[in-house]
């Protein structure tokens, strides 16, 4: 009974990260339908990230779940994941702008790599030599998407994907420590209020524009309402229960999702050299767990981290 009751949590993280993972690789086409009804990317991050922390702090004050909250994970979940989420999803944005939904999914989908490099910072676990050769292969790969094709990516936007990367891969290590203490519901909500501050107060300080068309108002409820909910609520869900480890491999889904979404919807299209490059990064981040696990450790997180899980 116990196995049966263990499995079926499991499943029901996987499916979470799964659906986690294609709220997040839809994203980036809807922010470009919103940048085509006159958002800017620091206000789309901003009104969407307040429209969904108003949903799940209202669903987390209806059942009780914020009472439990202690004002120590609230700070670091508001005020330390809140940010960097809302940071590096700016990066994102821009780059989107820049390069398209297609390549700047692709070309953040190497967040895994920026993970493995922090935890061993923090662990100075010795990295296994595979994990190296496929970090080679990922670079070639992000290499081939954004080099080849009939236009040029701009190496700015390239640079922005690149960071939004980085600023994942820190936001879920970091968060790890205090998304054990909450609800996942509650760990969304706080993490979004501080991402829409921090990136309102950006669009307020850069002067940008408030006003747009109402397709940027549908994109903007679309994602606060159903995308960013889901995308940070399961992945929360799915990380307490796998660890960030397994919900980056979950993450295989998102560059998929968002290249058909980017092909589909806004008519984007990759050269065969930049579907050969993609082809390359997913394989070799679908690896990268794989590698970890042919050389068990007593730990595969840092001490200060365990007991704690978030995305």
């Amino acid at each position: 009974m116990g196995d049966s009751t263990t499995r079926g949590r499991s499943a029901v993280a996987w499916g979470c990260g799964a659906a986690s993972a294609v709220a997040y690789g839809l994203t980036p086409t809807f922010a470009a339908i919103g940048y085509a009804g006159g958002v800017s990317p620091a206000v789309l991050v901003c009104l969407r990230s307040l429209v969904g922390a108003a949903l799940l702090l209202l669903l987390a004050s209806a059942t009780g779940r914020l009472k439990a909250v202690s004002w120590k994970a609230a700070a670091g979940l508001c005020l330390v994941c809140g940010p960097l989420f809302g940071i590096q999803l700016l990066c994102f944005f821009a780059a989107v702008r820049v390069t398209g939904a297609q390549i700047a999914v692709v070309i953040v989908h190497i967040y895994p790599l920026f993970v493995m490099a922090l935890v061993w910072v923090l662990t100075r676990t010795r990295i296994h030599r595979g994990q190296l050769l496929l970090a080679v292969a990922m670079s070639g790969g992000i290499a081939l998407v954004a080099g080849a094709g009939t236009s040029a990516v701009a190496l700015n936007g390239a640079i922005l994907a690149l960071l939004s990367a980085a600023g994942y891969a820190l936001y879920l290590v970091v968060g790890e420590r205090w998304v054990h203490q909450v609800s996942p519901v509650t760990a969304g909500g706080l993490a979004s209020l501080g991402a829409g501050i921090a990136t309102g107060t950006i669009a307020v300080v850069d002067g940008q524009s408030w006003t747009f068309a109402p397709s940027g108002w549908g994109s903007i409820l679309f994602q606060g309402l159903l995308l960013m909910p889901i995308g940070i609520g399961c992945s929360f869900i799915a990380v307490r229960a796998l660890g960030s480890a397994a919900v980056s491999l979950l993450g295989l889904l998102e560059p998929v999702v968002g290249v058909l979404a980017a092909q589909i919807l806004l008519g984007e299209q990759l050269s065969p050299v930049q579907w050969a490059g993609m082809a390359v990064v997913l394989i070799a981040s679908a690896a990268l767990p794989w590698m970890r696990e042919k050389r068990p450790r007593p730990t595969d997180r840092p001490p200060a981290l365990h007991g704690a899980e978030s995305r």
